[in-house]
């Protein structure tokens, strides 16, 4: 249908990334079309995320709000949320960071996806001012970390791979147990999520190593 023909189009051919040209491609007959659930699994004031299925293959799409860029501030930090994301992933994936499992893989951008295509799932995001914007990010069954027996031996874990997310030169900013995430498997591990105000950095200078000290503390 024209729907899925849409989603095809901006999965396939608008998404950017920096490590796979992605292609526009015609569908096989066997092909299963990818859908979005009809509602949001998390929705925030900034953003909603989607559960998608392409191919037989889950994904979760991040979509932003834009009702105009906020700027910066006087000290220059960005407000822009999905700039703040997209930066953010940008340098973990650079790093390697994703590749232990440490934070969700991230497969690419896209600029502007079009609400009124994709009804009734995009439907709170038709009266913005711009279209939103989208990140595509590895789907993982996840949970919130709970106190339990074993979280004195997980806490450890959430502080080592803070320092990694540290050591790809990003600041996460939003330290709370609602964005470390807990992954079942053997072994259980820690997740940190959420990068929407995360600030990116190259200098490793007292200054930036004091907010990265700064965070560790609050973990």
């Amino acid at each position: 249908t024209l729907y899925f023909t849409r989603v095809l189009y901006y999965i396939m051919s608008t998404m950017t990334s920096h490590r796979t040209t992605m292609h526009l491609r015609s569908a096989p007959s066997t092909w299963t079309p990818p859908k979005f659930k009809s509602q949001a699994d998390y929705v925030l004031d900034a953003s909603a995320i989607f559960e998608l299925d392409l191919d037989g293959q889950k994904y979760a799409l991040k979509l932003f709000h834009d009702n105009g860029d906020p700027g910066y501030t006087e000290k220059g930090r960005d407000l822009n949320r999905f700039r703040c994301e997209l930066n953010a992933y940008e340098k973990l994936l650079a790093s390697g960071v994703y590749a232990g499992g440490l934070v969700p893989k991230f497969y690419g951008y896209i600029d502007r996806m079009d609400p009124a295509a994709f009804r009734p799932a995009f439907q709170h995001f038709a009266r913005d001012k711009l279209k939103p914007r989208a990140i595509l990010l590895e789907y993982l069954q996840m949970q919130e970390l709970e106190l339990r027996e074993d979280s004195d031996a997980l806490y450890p874990q959430a502080i080592e791979v803070m320092q990694e997310i540290h050591r790809a030169g990003v600041h996460h900013r939003d330290i709370y147990p609602k964005n470390l995430l807990l992954v079942r498997g053997n072994p259980d591990r820690l997740v940190w999520i959420d990068f929407d105000v995360a600030t990116t950095f190259t200098d490793f200078g007292s200054e930036q190593l004091a907010r990265c000290d700064h965070e560790i503390s609050l973990v």
